[in-house]
């Protein structure tokens, strides 16, 4: 009895010494550097990483729930948007969406706006979008499809847009653009409220049955840049109100008679077909254009990681290069930066590594794993 008692005695003073430790301690927040073009994120599990490109670093990371897909960067206003949603048992019980705010210098969760608990966890970029330097829209599936609006300026909800068989959210104009399964693109306009103004389609431009659009896309120069399962690419834009689609080329010529920029002549490349979770990227300052690509297999292996990367020049619609992965290593998604030098940013099995995009030299690697890589800027 008496061991017993000196025991809990014991415990007690451990215990007690271990909380005034504790409670000596005080915190403190340590100031991310000022960002440029090169840098960018990477998302891993329930974590953005904010990665200098230019130095090969994490300088910041980004607390976000179990379910955000991705993040919005407004970066001349200092913040940076994600979504998610959160149990009130943290995998399961009551649900919350929130759009998530967060300040760039410090890297820390600062705001909250509270969202119908209907948005997607589809993980990829198109899933949130900043309207008009005043909205972010998100998209949800329950499964019926509509987009979420919160005021970033107020941080309040805003509404719901009904939008059937249409997904994602791709702002231009006065308002976004989202990909439909009819194989058109629906552009919706917003007042400065956030209410609905205008509504259009494009013409059908592909069949989902046959040879569909991804539902992810890249921007390009005053529009989107959209590219189907069989390597066509369109250009997508909004003009006086009405969605515009050039006619597409392709990323997979079937001709042995055509050279890339250094007099290689190209094979037939039937057999190689565009992959991987961000199987595309572009450069509207360059005109360069990345694909993830993998050889043999369909369309039932979209998204199965590539072996290359390759480089076209988007004025001439030739192949500049061919990027290899050494030895067993595959790639699932691309990413390039929007300045005039831009960076190539690959993520692969074991990290991501860093290009220089005009020539594909490769300048660095990192160990820091993810698999949705995004502009800051």
């Amino acid at each position: 009895m008496f061991q017993r008692m000196v025991l809990i005695l014991g415990l007690l003073l451990i215990h007690g010494v271990a909380n005034a430790q504790w409670d000596s301690i005080t915190g403190g927040t340590t100031t991310v550097p000022e960002t440029n073009a090169h840098w960018f994120s990477l998302r891993g599990g329930n974590t953005a990483f904010l990665v200098d490109g230019d130095a090969g670093v994490v300088k910041g990371t980004l607390a976000l729930s179990r379910f955000s897909p991705a993040i919005s960067s407004h970066i001349s206003q200092g913040k940076i948007y994600s979504y998610g949603s959160f149990y009130s048992r943290d995998v399961y019980g009551d649900r919350t969406d929130m759009v998530l705010i967060y300040d760039v210098p410090t890297a820390s969760p600062i705001g909250e706006i509270e969202l119908p608990p209907k948005s997607a966890g589809i993980g990829h970029s198109g899933m949130i979008g900043l309207i008009k330097e005043k909205f972010i829209g998100v998209w949800n599936i329950t499964p019926a499809m509509s987009v979420s609006l919160a005021n970033i300026q107020s941080n309040e909800f805003v509404g719901e847009i009904a939008t059937p068989g249409c997904a994602a959210v791709y702002p231009t104009a006065e308002g976004f653009l989202m990909p439909c399964g009819d194989g058109t693109i629906q552009y919706i306009a917003l007042s400065d409220d956030g209410e609905e103004t205008d509504r259009a389609r494009s013409r059908v431009f592909f069949d989902v049955m046959v040879d569909p659009v991804y539902d992810y896309a890249v921007p390009a120069g005053e529009g989107w840049m959209f590219v189907s399962l069989e390597g066509l690419v369109y250009e997508v834009t909004v003009e006086a109100g009405q969605v515009v689609v050039s006619e597409p080329w392709t990323i997979n010529v079937a001709s042995d008679d055509l050279a890339d920029i250094n007099g290689v002549k190209r094979n037939d490349d039937d057999d190689w077909r565009i992959g991987g979770r961000q199987p595309f990227a572009y450069n509207a300052a360059t005109g360069l254009f990345m694909a993830v690509m993998k050889k043999g297999g369909g369309q039932e292996l979209f998204e199965k990681p590539g072996t290359e990367v390759w480089a076209f020049n988007m004025n001439t619609k030739r192949r500049g290069y061919r990027l290899k992965m050494e030895g067993e290593d595959t790639v699932s998604s691309v990413q390039l930066t929007p300045d005039a030098d831009p960076l190539l940013v690959i993520a692969t099995g074991d990290g991501i590594t860093i290009h220089e995009a005009r020539t594909g030299r490769k300048l660095r690697s990192m160990d820091v794993s993810g698999s949705l890589i995004q502009n800051l800027h």
